[in-house]
């Protein structure tokens, strides 16, 4: 199976975004998913996006790529496209 690398968005990572992961353990994945909020959820993007504002874009990037280094898989991405019924 892959090896996957799950990037939560501007909320943190929530509940819903650990229940993502788990499927996809579930369906027998390798599934890395960094809290680069480092335990934080917000229930607004706005709030979200000013907590990485405070602690730095460059810090939040830098969370992301060294969990990125830590994993064994080949830097494959594929965006996500948004479909409007999520």
């Amino acid at each position: 199976m892959a090896e996957v690398l799950v990037i939560h968005h501007g909320h943190g990572l929530t509940a819903g975004v650990r229940r993502f992961a788990e499927r996809l353990r579930r369906a027998e994945h390798t599934v890395h998913a960094p809290d680069l909020y480092e335990g934080q959820v917000f229930d607004s993007l706005e709030e979200g996006a000013a907590y990485a504002e405070s602690v730095g874009f460059d810090t939040i990037i830098a969370r992301g790529a060294a969990a990125a280094e830590a994993c064994s898989m080949t830097r494959t991405f594929f965006p996500v496209k948004r479909t409007g019924t999520e």
